[in-house]
């Protein structure tokens, strides 16, 4: 799952409805959401979610 806020709205609990919502619906259908992030404000969103932190991801920029 991905939420961007714009920075000039950052603050509102924007991020955290949006996901909120998208996390119901996708536990209601049956799916496994995830949510990955490195900022702290993000991870702090996740926290108040109910996701916890299972381990790392590491993305690669080839070419």
């Amino acid at each position: 799952m991905c939420v961007l806020t714009a920075p000039e709205h950052r603050g509102r609990g924007l991020a955290r409805a949006v996901a909120g919502a998208a996390t119901t619906e996708a536990l209601a259908v049956g799916l496994l959401p995830q949510w990955r992030a490195r900022p702290e404000a993000s991870r702090r969103v996740g926290r108040v979610l109910g996701y916890r932190e299972l381990g790392w991801q590491l993305s690669v920029r080839l070419g």
